[in-house]
């Protein structure tokens, strides 16, 4: 990061590479087809913000919060549509047929509709754990808090999304 900030473009790349999948993954999970839109705006404010970055903390951590902010910028942008039949256990089941996949597809918007209306720190858990599949230990490296304190995100998450209107 110190090179970027000393203005080497050249730095970049080499970040980029290293966190190109993981980051794609998570956005495209979170926002379907506007994920390359943001993979990009967010290499944007990471070179824009460079300046910012404290060492003392990890990277990735910092890179995926520039990019959750962007997402949830997204969703505060999106058309909320009603939701009646979604299957919260099914979020991260792997379609096998391309009908199960469009079905699937369709099903993964539905949720993330429902899951961009949570509290943020109960959406970013609950899209990390089960759309990005990250364990609750992986969780919480990624956003800096306790394990326990994962578990009981995910908990509130899935039982407000259950008790929603949406969701019967």
């Amino acid at each position: 990061m110190g090179c970027i900030v000393n203005g080497d473009a050249d730095a970049v790349r080499p970040l980029m590479e290293r966190h190109r999948r993981p980051l794609a993954a998570m956005l495209q999970r979170a926002l379907g087809s506007d994920a390359d839109d943001v993979f990009q705006e967010t290499w944007i404010r990471v070179v824009r913000s460079a300046h910012r970055y404290d060492p003392e903390q990890r990277f990735g951590a910092w890179l995926f919060a520039i990019a959750w902010n962007l997402v949830k910028d997204r969703w505060s942008r999106r058309v909320v549509v009603s939701v009646d039949d979604v299957d919260v256990a099914a979020m991260a089941s792997p379609a096998r047929t391309p009908e199960e996949s469009a079905v699937a597809s369709e099903r993964a918007e539905r949720v993330r509709d429902v899951v961009s209306r949570l509290p943020e720190r109960l959406a970013q858990a609950i899209l990390l754990r089960y759309f990005e599949e990250l364990s609750e230990r992986e969780v919480a490296e990624r956003l800096g808090i306790p394990v326990g304190t994962v578990k009981s995100r995910i908990h509130h998450g899935l039982r407000l999304m259950r008790e929603s209107n949406e969701l019967q």
